[in-house]
């Protein structure tokens, strides 16, 4: 599904990625986690081409995202307009939750659809309807976004993600943000997305619910991927010394 290459990027003279290679298999779910400032978020915002990389490449089923192959194998920067079709088919989840605090819940799960993908009204609807009650917030449709908890807000980013139809679900820490009580229902939300077969890449500090939701466990740190293993080989018996030392200090 996701296939990124010897991935470098740099901030200025910051090198915040550093040949990052990572495949990405349809209805997987790989969980990313490693110490603050190792560069987790920046990779997954590359992925969907929110930040452009300066050296590899990314692809999704075989589409270079942000790039463009040309007859002789050569790669140059896309057209604005494919990089927002392929990036249309990744929806993304963020720490804050970004929602339009003018709309109620309900108009934020159509926003998209309807001004994006140009789906009919009473389609977008209906979709954002069924959408909501996946997230268990049916009665919450009416309701403006500062009349919610932290968690109910997540909940309604997830399905405004969910109502583009997205091939893959990228998420940014999505409970970083969140009062320790409300982490878990943003959670439950996860998990109901990986058993129905949804691809998947979380950057997350939960390290209960990696354990419990991902297919593969990555470990970053200093812009590198150190440790690429099943959740059972990594938080039982890490193989590089430091990810050792840093699930020791959290688990």
């Amino acid at each position: 599904m996701i296939v990124a290459e010897r991935v470098n990027k740099y901030f200025d003279k910051l090198h915040v990625l550093k040949d990052v290679s990572l495949t990405v298999d349809r209805g997987e779910v790989v969980v990313i986690i490693g110490p603050s400032g190792s560069g987790k978020s920046t990779f997954l915002r590359c992925l969907n081409y929110l930040e452009t990389i300066d050296d590899g490449y990314i692809t999704m089923e075989g589409q270079p995202i942000g790039k463009r192959k040309l007859p002789d194998g050569r790669l140059v920067d896309d057209s604005r307009k494919n990089i927002y079709r392929l990036r249309s088919r990744m929806g993304m989840v963020f720490q804050r939750f970004n929602l339009f605090p003018h709309q109620t819940a309900l108009q934020n799960v159509m926003e998209g659809p309807i001004t994006v993908s140009k789906t009919p009204f009473a389609e977008a609807k209906v979709r954002a309807v069924t959408l909501l009650a996946k997230v268990g917030l049916s009665d919450k449709a009416d309701v403006y976004p500062v009349q919610l908890s932290g968690g109910q807000q997540q909940r309604v980013a997830i399905a405004r993600a969910l109502a583009m139809q997205p091939q893959v679900m990228l998420f940014d820490e999505p409970t970083s943000a969140l009062d320790p009580e409300l982490v878990g229902e943003v959670l439950e939300v996860i998990k109901d997305l990986a058993r129905d077969g949804m691809t998947m890449v979380v950057v997350t500090h939960e390290m209960s619910f990696a354990r419990e939701v991902a297919d593969r466990v990555i470990f970053m740190d200093d812009g590198r991927i150190l440790e690429d293993a099943s959740p059972q080989k990594i938080f039982s018996n890490p193989a590089h010394p430091r990810a050792k030392e840093f699930l020791s200090k959290i688990l």
